[in-house]
């Protein structure tokens, strides 16, 4: 199992935003901050940091579920809502150490990332090369 990740780099990161405008774009059609997945932040140190999914090992949003909207792909890695499942109760922001998952607008239904399928919008447009999709096992 060769399990994908994606790892920010604070100290190249200029704060641009690109990433959010193209995952809100990738997800929703439409450029706005507010609908982004991921969040880019001032840090304590006035570095910038992004806040996104890790598609943890064992995903506490998983085990939080009440009605097993939420599953983890063993072979991609990847940790994905089932919008169909989902009943909006947000049990799953609760559980995520860094509140990722978020209510979908027009819907009564938790979204997160989902890497894109694999193929991550958001990397693509970060010209200071401060995202990339790295294996979890490389980056231990």
């Amino acid at each position: 199992m060769n399990t994908k990740i994606i790892l920010h780099n604070p100290d190249r990161c200029t704060g641009c935003r690109q990433c959010m405008t193209a995952c809100s774009f990738r997800n929703f059609n439409t450029y706005n901050y507010d609908l982004s997945l991921c969040r880019v932040i001032r840090g304590p140190d006035h570095e910038f940091v992004r806040i996104h999914c890790h598609h943890c090992s064992d995903p506490m949003c998983l085990a939080s579920c009440p009605v097993s909207a939420i599953s983890k792909d063993h072979q991609t890695g990847i940790v994905s809502v089932d919008k169909m499942r989902c009943i909006g109760c947000k049990s799953c922001t609760w559980a995520c150490p860094i509140s990722v998952p978020q209510m979908q607008r027009g819907l009564k239904a938790m979204t997160k990332c989902d890497l894109c399928g694999g193929d991550p919008s958001c990397i693509k447009v970060c010209s200071a090369k401060a995202i990339q999709l790295v294996s979890r096992e490389e980056n231990r």
